[in-house]
């Protein structure tokens, strides 16, 4: 993600005669940094979840019950068993979760 900020910061130095792209550039910029917070904070509390089976929402694989098994930045791996007690393990990026709803147990 930081190489990003950096590519950012080098287009408003090639772009500083035009103050008007700047302006686009600088609100993107706010945009990533409040992307990059809220994945952080997602990730720390997903990391209290692991263990636990939550019921996950994502844009991708709808509302399945998962169990959390490991946490990072970017990515949770998640695991489900079915009713012939096979493993699937998935893995989704923080930012496609869209709920996670839990008993509090």
């Amino acid at each position: 993600m930081m190489w990003v900020v950096v590519f950012i910061l080098f287009l408003i130095f090639f772009y500083s005669n035009n103050s008007e792209k700047i302006k686009k550039l600088e609100k993107k910029i706010k945009k990533l940094e409040r992307k990059e917070k809220g994945n952080a904070e997602m990730s720390r509390l997903l990391q209290e979840l692991i263990g636990k089976n939550p019921t996950i929402v994502g844009q991708v694989f709808g509302t399945s019950l998962w169990e959390v098994v490991d946490v990072d930045e970017e990515w949770v791996k998640l695991r489900s068993v079915d009713k012939e007690g096979k493993e699937k393990f998935k893995l989704q990026r923080i930012e496609d979760i869209q709920a996670v709803e839990f008993d509090g147990e």
